[in-house]
């Protein structure tokens, strides 16, 4: 280890970290720390042993780590020799590199409050609880009614929600059958349950039915409809008491903290602040979900959910015309701003997307602007991120996701086909981030259910056969006449390109997952002139077309690989017009050979952030390289 310690001062003292603190021993995990510093600009090292895991889950504990330090660090670099980790401190933004101090803005630092300090070194502690209590639950040592690593993420989702009840109605007494008259916040306690056994479990599954769909989780989507996030008939399937105890003690018996008065604090779940607790339990499910069980929900791997994001929200953000749609309330006062994901499994893009427009909404006012800011935002936690998707299961991952990230209300719900559903509203969204199906299977008409798609896809075609200016076309193709005829089958990714558009506001950013196929094969030519219009051959112009496109970036056939598929796939990033009149520039173009993973024997091995040829397409793009 101390040759890689010298290996690393060597590398930043070429980019002008010149001062070093003394090495110390890490007590919790055995690493080395220190600090290099340059021109008041600090990172803090990180060093494991080689060959040590640096996984994503360490990655992010390692950051939180850093950003909680009492020197407030600028950068974290974490290294066992093979994979380097690198990440902005302030922003919490991945690197590819540790810049140069030459090349270093000096940001400001906020000052972490002493419960915020508590949490992060809850992190650590409770991540390895709930792996502990995921394990127990789908190990042997459960005895329970588990079959699977997804089930065991469920229960213990069910009971974590009962826990952050507990904790914000501790006076809610309990109204139906043998429960009438106890206060929730007692059954819930594991010293009851240890006394109670049988009895207690009995009263928590009762309970469970009674406060699963309380009037604080009802999220409602846009035909006013109440949506819960369980579903009318769950249940918690757990039944031996010990589990039960396990996980409440997991949730309960957290160590005690200093609050700014210097007195002590007994602490809860409610003191871990929402940032903490929210990526805990992100880590937790992305780490333990199995997505080849059931309806086949396929996570989008990190690395391209925050480079997306990190794409729309420096267009967002960089001008004042485009940083004005965050701010805009109606004539009610409720936000106007929507961002949606209608296939969101687990609510990925739409975490990202909150964090980002929360660290923008929450820096960039003062004074009495700021206060209204904050109150907006409290509003935009309710209104703003919309989600849908068919797998039920998913959507109560998404809820509780965006639940302990401090978005209880969220309006995410079940739809039977986000291609059809009515509770979404056309042309009411700001931004769409999505990965949509893929590769499971074509739209046919050979059945019913396909028929009736196809049909509503070709809405936008009218008697002449020609495509509308607005309306569902692709459900269609032009023929060698031009002429649009409905099709037999599609790919239903085509058709989620056209759902995506008809729900974007004029003017709207859609940045969507797409197979190759789509983006480069003669036969969904039709499909590319349908979004960016027709290049006239004399003006080199592209004419027609209902998007602009903004950028298209490639990915390795190993992104989707732990999923079950080696489908080439990019994403595209578009803009739909406003107007006719509007021109497609140059589309800025990004292929990534890497994206800092590689899939080997089914698992995933992490490579670091200097091979993650992602993070440089961002920072290309921003720069309008």
């Amino acid at each position: 280890m101390q040759t890689l310690i010298e290996e690393l001062k060597e590398q930043l003292m070429i980019k002008g970290y010149s001062t070093f603190s003394e090495p110390e021993i890490h007590e919790e995990d055995g690493t080395t720390i220190f600090l290099a510093t340059g021109d008041e600009k600090i990172v803090y090292l990180k060093v494991f042993d080689k060959g040590a895991d640096l996984s994503f889950e360490v990655q992010d504990a390692a950051l939180i780590e850093a950003q909680y330090h009492e020197e407030a660090p600028d950068f974290i670099w974490a290294s066992n020799g093979e994979v380097n980790y690198y990440a902005d401190c302030i922003e919490s933004d991945p690197l590819a590199e540790i810049p140069a101090v030459i090349d270093v803005t000096k940001k400001e630092k906020r000052q972490i409050s002493k419960q915020e300090e508590w949490s992060r070194k809850m992190y650590s502690t409770l991540q390895k609880r709930f792996d502990d209590l995921h394990e127990r639950l789908y190990g042997p040592g459960g005895a329970d009614n588990i079959s699977s690593t997804n089930e065991a993420i469920d229960e213990l989702s069910k009971l974590l929600f009962m826990e952050t009840f507990r904790l914000y109605h501790p006076d809610y007494v309990l109204r139906e059958g043998k429960n009438t008259g106890y206060r929730i916040f007692d059954i819930l306690k594991h010293q009851y349950i240890k006394e109670n056994g049988k009895e207690a479990v009995r009263q928590i599954r009762d309970a469970f039915k009674e406060i699963k769909n309380h009037e604080d989780y009802v999220a409602v989507n846009d035909l006013g409809e109440e949506c819960f996030i369980f579903s009318e008939d769950e249940y918690i399937r757990l039944e031996n008491p010990a589990n039960f105890i396990a996980a409440f003690n997991t949730f309960q018996e957290l160590d005690d903290f200093e609050d700014e008065n210097g007195s002590r604090v007994k602490a809860t779940l409610k003191n871990v602040s929402a940032d903490i607790l929210g990526r805990l339990f992100d880590v937790l499910m992305r780490g333990k979900y199995d997505n080849k069980i059931g309806q086949a929900t396929y996570l989008t791997p990190r690395q391209v959910t925050e480079t997306m994001i990190e794409m729309v929200m420096h267009d967002l953000t960089s001008t004042p015309k485009e940083a004005s749609k965050l701010i805009t309330a109606d004539e009610k006062g409720l936000p106007t701003f929507r961002m949606g994901d209608i296939t969101c499994g687990s609510g990925g893009f739409l975490i990202k997307g909150y964090e980002g427009i929360k660290k923008y909404m929450l820096s960039q006012f003062t004074g009495t602007m700021k206060e209204k800011m904050e109150k907006h935002f409290e509003l935009m936690k309710e209104h703003s991120f919309v989600g849908a998707d068919k797998t039920r299961n998913m959507v109560l991952k998404a809820r509780l996701n965006m639940a302990m990230h401090g978005l209880p209300k969220a309006p995410i719900f079940w739809v039977t086909d986000s291609l059809m559903t009515e509770s979404l509203q056309p042309e009411s969204f700001d931004l769409i981030v999505t990965n949509p199906p893929f590769g499971s299977g074509s739209v046919t008409n050979k059945t019913d259910e396909g028929n009736a798609i196809l049909e509503l896809y070709s809405t936008g075609i009218d008697e002449t056969g020609k495509a509308k200016k607005k309306g569902l076309c692709l459900g269609s193709k032009p023929n060698a006449n031009g002429l649009w005829k409905q099709v037999n089958s599609t790919d239903q990714a085509v058709l989620f390109i056209d759902r995506n558009l008809q729900l974007l506001k004029p003017g709207g950013q859609l940045i969507i997952i797409l197979p190759d196929g789509i983006l480069s094969n003669s036969s969904f030519k039709y499909v590319r002139e349908y979004l960016m219009g027709k290049k006239n051959d004399i003006t080199g112009e592209f004419e027609g077309g209902k998007a602009i496109v903004k950028a298209v970036v490639s990915l390795p056939t190993v992104t989707f690989q732990l999923s079950g598929t080696g489908a080439k796939t990019s994403f595209i990033y578009l803009k739909k017009k406003g107007h006719e009149n509007e021109k497609q520039g140059a589309v800025f173009m990004g292929v990534a050979d890497e994206i800092g993973f590689d899939v080997k024997n089914k698992i995933e091995v992490q490579l670091g952030n200097d091979r993650n040829d992602l993070l440089k397409i961002v920072d290309a793009y921003k720069k309008g390289i």
